[in-house]
């Protein structure tokens, strides 16, 4: 069973050979880890077993554009973004001042400008027949909405039902949607959809607001390619709190939601398995945020068995992180979690 069939299996419900898993390793923690195992960065993939190539079509690929610290940027929106640290930072909304009229009238980028399918078609080309191809369209609304017009200025249009936030989410779902359809296209296995709805305690928003506005566009984009492509799998992402949520994402036909981060209230995987029956894939796994950073190698070994035995045992299971493996995570712990894995 090769790494495309391992993930189609376990998103069926079907027996695999092993647990599929697709790990993000950081940036920052990339070099660390290959050095770790004595290979070249450009190894890590296939030596920490992940099953997933998947590359950013939209506007989250802005934040890893290599750029020295301090450097400034603007994308092809028009936002213009700086390096702090690991990442590069919005510091400019260009519709922070617009009316609906004018957000209207706003020159979206083209499907095809700056090369947006040059990587994911070379992922496709080489490794097409052999590993499971993910097109990330994240973020799809909400991030790229709040880049453009500033988290204060979007929450504040959102509440007061002005028409700038309308104006603007469907120029987003337009655009969104015609990169997912033209994904489906080029050969994606699956549509990576996603916004971070949740911070550490609860919804960014209410759930009758995200409901009002989000909700029947995500649906809008599903259905869309669906319509292209009838057995297409989607995924979603979202960071944080957003129980409230899920049964609403499980409505929306998702196939996999990532990645159920523990650490926040409500988000107990135990129960999210109850909830999701076989209706979703859970893509999740140990978290990057209170445990693998302090915690002992043995530990990690451990809680990564548990895990696998408690979730991979039920089925549609895909093993990751809660988040992208930082450099504050040791490389001993990030090892000790993929031999826990290689040693089921």
């Amino acid at each position: 069973m090769n790494a495309k069939q391992r993930v189609y299996a376990a998103l069926r419900g079907e027996a695999t050979d092993r647990l599929p898993r697709y790990f993000w390793v950081g940036a920052g923690v990339a070099p660390l880890l290959a050095a770790h195992y004595g290979i070249e960065a450009s190894q890590l993939d296939d030596r920490i077993g992940n099953d997933v190539k998947q590359t950013w079509l939209s506007i989250n690929r802005e934040m890893e554009r290599p750029a020295r610290e301090g450097e400034r940027f603007t994308d092809e929106w028009g936002i213009v973004w700086e390096r702090q640290g690991y990442y590069n930072m919005v510091v400019h909304h260009p519709m922070a001042e617009l009316d609906a009229d004018e957000i209207r009238a706003y020159p979206a980028p083209g499907l095809f400008d700056g090369g947006r399918f040059d990587a994911f078609d070379q992922l496709v080309a080489r490794y097409g027949k052999t590993h499971f191809i993910g097109a990330d369209v994240s973020g799809t609304l909400f991030e790229p909405a709040y880049h453009l017009r500033g988290m204060e200025n979007l929450l504040m249009d959102l509440a007061a039902e002005e028409e700038e936030a309308d104006a603007l989410l469907d120029l987003l779902e337009t655009h969104s949607k015609a990169i997912c359809l033209e994904a489906v296209r080029r050969g994606a296995d699956w549509i990576w959809l996603g916004d971070d709805q949740g911070s550490q305690l609860d919804t960014l928003m209410s759930p009758d607001l995200w409901r009002k506005y989000f909700k029947p566009r995500m649906a809008r984009i599903i259905n869309a390619i669906r319509a292209e492509k009838p057995d297409m799998l989607i995924a979603y992402h979202s960071c944080g709190a957003i129980r409230r949520i899920l049964p609403d994402l499980l409505d929306l036909g998702l196939d996999v939601i990532n990645p159920l981060q523990q650490s926040a209230a409500g988000m107990d995987h135990d129960e999210i398995r109850t909830l999701f029956g076989d209706r979703a894939t859970m893509f999740c796994g140990l978290d990057t945020q209170a445990f693998l950073p302090f915690a002992a190698p043995e530990q990690v070994r451990q809680a990564m068995t548990d895990m696998a035995g408690r979730l991979g045992s039920r089925g549609r299971f895909l093993v990751g992180v809660s988040h992208t493996l930082q450099p504050d995570v040791p490389v001993e712990n990030i090892a000790a979690m993929v031999e826990a894995l290689d040693n089921l």
